[in-house]
């Protein structure tokens, strides 16, 4: 009632004013307020596609990490079993894939770093197929020895089409046995304790 009282005491000037101010408040907000909730909800989403963005990149991480973990430890299982003699061993695989191996030189064992000692083996095929090498050194290469051909030479030969010459080098990895660290007590402290008991 008061406030009606007071529009009523107003000049008709200063009414319309009110009048006036009052729409242009009720315009702002209707104008205003949607925006505003416009705004907070598109930021809203753009968070939380973010978040969905972040979710999938770990995610993604996860199974790459979850991947090299898996390739990590057959690497490990790998590296774990030693390669036997590779001369006896090239051998046995020649007679499963019908390969003849005429010429074989075993080289001296290379270190390579602390880890890891390298052996290797010079190996020379003559009159083969291209299916039959081609086999051999499948076999080689997808064995369960940290095992892998580090160069290779083929050669036709004259004469017959399938049949060529090749020279390779096979070379083993094999991961150096950590050694034990003992202890040395000294040998002046434990004579002076004895000294000392005798005292």
């Amino acid at each position: 009632m008061k406030l009606r009282a007071y529009i009523d005491n107003l000049a008709e000037r200063e009414r319309r004013l009110l009048f006036v101010f009052c729409g242009i408040l009720g315009f702002m907000l209707l104008v205003f307020v949607p925006v505003l909730v416009r705004m907070n909800v598109s930021e809203a989403g753009a968070q939380n596609e973010r978040l969905e963005e972040a979710i999938t990149n770990i995610t993604a991480e996860r199974a790459a990490v979850v991947k090299h973990q898996a390739q990590t430890s057959q690497l490990e299982g790998r590296y774990g079993s030693v390669a036997p003699a590779l001369a006896g061993w090239l051998a046995q695989i020649a007679d499963e894939v019908d390969v003849d191996i005429p010429e074989t030189q075993d080289r001296s064992t290379v270190p390579r770093g602390k880890t890891f000692k390298e052996r290797s083996t010079h190996i020379r095929l003559s009159k083969v197929g291209m299916y039959q090498l081609s086999n051999f050194m499948e076999r080689v290469s997808a064995s369960r020895y940290p095992v892998v051909i580090s160069r290779l030479d083929i050669k036709k030969r004259s004469g017959k089409p399938d049949e060529y010459d090749a020279e390779m080098d096979i070379t083993a990895f094999d991961r150096a046995e950590k050694k034990a660290v003992k202890k040395v007590t000294p040998k002046n402290t434990v004579d002076d304790a004895s000294a000392e008991e005798e005292e």
